[in-house]
């Protein structure tokens, strides 16, 4: 998909959250678009069929309940989802801001149960959206007497849309289907042709089901542009002034076939999404040292082996590499790249030392994806790249460490390196042995990967310059708090004429440093270009559910991409 503005408004509908468990594949497709660089509103709507059960019990107690009760009553469904997707948001460490209509400025005017938009708080959310991704209720707004006010069956279409002309931002209202097709493509017999691009009259005419009337009517008003997609797709239909165009063909999507190698922590996790979602992924086999744990994780016996040899050399599109370590990893993932199977790999330390994997894939032909070895949801890699489209760059640094965050802001508050690291460990945020993390070691193998993204480098790890935290002294931590300064364990490579010079080393930073600011587990990098201003990019650096995150991400995108060059080879096909 393309997006010509930094603001995207995602609008999660009934159809797509079901119900709670739901919330983590929505949060899947958040992520997308914020590690992509866009700031994110995410519109929600109700679970399911909770609308029109609460709507049930009212006329259960009054055939014609009072319009603004039952606009109250109504609007705790999309209260309730939208702060749940905002837990959902954090518990992965994406930085998430939950507003309520009032919050929002969210105000209308019109039928208090058939209202229309007619302002909302574009300062409060401009500000918000610097820092995280905001997260709206539905067809909620407040009347001019200050009433809860609805705006209609579907209205969360409207919402989004009427957010994005005020925000000048991009639209994509995310449903259970791709786009808007010509027929109900669920329907058997049926030749369903999905539109690419569709004309505001067609999309009112065959979208009933799909996108809301009225939110079209003001679409077409308002000469805005918008897209209906589906999770974790790679097609759309935009509608706008334009006219209509089918697709040569409908993508299949067939699940990619997967084998993970691994089943620790994040293992478990990352087969938890993986099973959460066949219509995508399809788990040929899990790899493992330790069958036990892998079947406390939920794996069927039938799908664990410790032959990982073995399982490689099945049928599979794609290899998920978890084992951490030189080997057998490193073996295993030179199998699968020699075999022209993507890899995914959260293994910093190998990609770090093996700097010929990379050169490898590209001579099969095939990836090697890594998002999530070098922070979490951190997009590290991610807004390397975009600030390189825009010229050189000069330095990057920042906190790639969560855990010696952590262990920091508690020696700053007079616990001793014991004590803090026997909090960060009871609270997971350490390893049993957390030597790597405090000595600076962790956080300069990330430094070395996101240096050769930077700035095309493959640097030694003897190259980089590393003095981890254990050194600290009561006393540096006392100048520091009278100086009014925080220590961060800051980890640069900056480029000087025609050398890099790369550190990792506790540096006491003012408050007005980008880096002042970074709370707990959390990770932070500064990206400096040539010219113009700096790149900030944030998110939580590690841990379960965010190295998950990330690992799924790589494994949408891969598989969205299979998925366009699919259909721009069938397209090739059909011009020939």
């Amino acid at each position: 998909m393309t997006v010509d503005n930094k603001i995207i408004i995602l609008k999660f509908g009934s159809s797509v959250l079901r119900s709670e468990n739901d919330l983590q594949t929505a949060v899947h497709e958040i992520y997308r678009w914020w590690r992509d660089g866009h700031q994110v509103i995410a519109v929600v709507s109700a679970f399911g069929e909770t609308t029109d059960e609460l709507m049930s019990r009212a006329h259960s107690i009054c055939d014609e309940p009072d319009a603004a009760a039952l606009a109250t009553l109504l609007a705790t469904g999309e209260a309730a989802s939208s702060a749940l997707l905002g837990i959902a948001l954090k518990r992965a460490g994406i930085p998430a801001c939950v507003l309520d209509a009032v919050q929002a400025g969210l105000r209308t005017s019109g039928s208090g149960l058939d209202a229309d938009l007619i302002g909302v708080d574009t300062g409060r959310l401009s500000i918000e959206l610097q820092r995280a991704v905001v997260v709206l209720p539905g067809f909620v707004g407040r009347g001019d007497n200050g009433d809860i006010t609805l705006l209609g069956r579907g209205g969360s279409d409207l919402t989004a849309l009427f957010l994005a002309q005020r925000l000048e931002g991009s639209c994509v209202l995310v449903k259970d289907v791709d786009g808007l097709y010509t027929s109900d493509p669920a329907e058997p017999f049926t030749q369903a042709s999905r539109f690419t691009h569709a004309s505001y009259r067609t999309a009112a005419r065959v979208g009933g089901p799909v996108v809301q009337l009225k939110a079209v009517r003001f679409a077409e008003a308002n000469r805005l542009r918008f897209s209906i997609s589906s999770i974790g797709a790679g097609t759309e239909t935009v509608v706008g002034p334009f006219s209509d165009e089918l697709a040569h063909t409908n993508s299949s999507g067939e699940p990619l076939r997967v084998a993970l190698l691994g089943c620790g922590t994040v293992g478990g996790g990352v087969y938890q999404r993986l099973a959460a979602l066949p219509e995508f992924f399809t788990v040929i086999g899990v790899g493992t040292r330790n069958i036990e744990r892998a079947r406390q994780s939920g794996i069927p016996d039938q799908l664990i082996t410790t032959d990982l040899n073995k399982l490689v050399a099945r049928p599979l599109d794609t290899v998920v590499e978890l084992l951490g370590g030189l080997e057998p990893a490193s073996s295993l993932i030179k199998r699968a790249i020699t075999r022209g199977l993507s890899v995914v790999t959260a293994n910093k330390y190998l990609l770090a030392v093996d700097q010929e994997l990379e050169a490898l894939a590209s001579e099969a032909n095939t990836t090697i994806r890594y998002s999530a070895a070098v922070g979490g949801v951190l997009p590290a890699l991610e807004r390397i790249n975009q600030a390189k489209k825009r010229g050189p760059l000069r330095a990057i640094s920042g906190v790639l460490n969560g855990t010696s965050n952590f262990v920091l802001e508690r020696i700053a508050t007079g616990g001793t390196l014991e004590e803090a690291v026997r909090t960060a460990q009871e609270q997971g945020y350490a390893e049993a042995d957390p030597q790597f993390d405090l000595d600076g070691t962790d956080a300069a193998q990330k430094l070395i990967l996101l240096s050769r993204a930077a700035f095309g480098v493959s640097l030694p790890l003897t190259a980089v310059q590393i003095r981890g935290i254990q050194e600290l002294s009561p006393s540096d931590f006392k100048h520091a708090h009278e100086a009014g300064q925080s220590i961060r364990l800051v980890a640069e490579c900056r480029r000087s004429e025609d050398r890099l010079t790369a550190s990792v080393e506790p540096v006491a930073v003012g408050p007005e440093h980008p880096l002042a600011t970074v709370n707990g587990v959390d990770n932070r990098l500064v990206i400096e270009p040539e010219a113009g201003n700096i790149c900030i990019a944030s998110g939580r650096g590690a841990g379960r559910w965010p190295t998950t995150e990330a690992v799924m991400a790589d494994l949408l995108e891969l598989r969205r991409e299979l998925q366009v060059r699919e259909t721009i080879e069938v397209r090739e096909e059909c011009v020939a």
